[in-house]
């Protein structure tokens, strides 16, 4: 897949953050109200780290791939160490804040 059809993929920022917490929140009402074995909450886990890998990707695919009249090199950086550090936290401030006002046509 070229990097141009990767950097289509950023619905999957978004998805990635609700699957954690809906993960994080299913994790506790299940530990803890249903006390379910750890290694099940572990296993449902599994999922949602694929997709969080796969935004991970196509995150840092998209920021790499902007045009510089979209984003400037300093921002670009910081978008870079932002995801690099924050992951899974930083994929809806960036989904909003770049990817959602500078929106591609559909070709």
């Amino acid at each position: 897949m070229s990097a141009k059809g990767l950097s289509g993929l950023t619905w999957v920022l978004p998805t990635a953050a609700v699957a954690l917490i809906l993960y994080v929140a299913g994790a506790l009402a299940a530990g803890r109200g249903l006390h379910t074995p750890i290694w099940a909450i572990l296993l449902l886990g599994v999922p949602p780290m694929l997709l969080t890998w796969v935004a991970l990707i196509v995150a840092f695919v998209d920021v790499s791939q902007r045009p510089k009249g979209e984003i400037t090199e300093e921002a670009r950086l910081v978008w870079l160490l932002v995801l690099a550090v924050l992951n899974v936290l930083a994929f809806l401030p960036y989904w909003f804040v770049v990817v959602r006002r500078h929106r591609q046509p559909a070709e």
